[in-house]
């Protein structure tokens, strides 16, 4: 049976005009994917950048599918 393919729960902030961030999860295989899909959510914002990430179980318990971006 083929292995599924490594994912990581990354967490990803954009910077909005008022100084605060709006942080992201974001299931992704790579950094850049990650990256890709934060800049989607939010276009015209700030570089978003990668701040940290999350374990295993709070992805299960969140539900997180893979590609999926949601603001936490």
């Amino acid at each position: 049976m083929p292995k599924k393919p490594a994912l990581t729960a990354y967490l990803v902030a954009n910077q909005q005009p008022d100084g605060t961030d709006n942080v992201w999860a974001i299931l992704a295989k790579t950094v850049a994917d990650a990256l890709e899909i934060a800049e989607a959510q939010e276009p015209g914002r700030t570089e978003p950048r990668i701040v940290g990430t999350l374990g295993a179980m709070s992805v299960k318990r969140m539900r997180l599918k893979p590609g999926e971006a949601r603001i936490i």
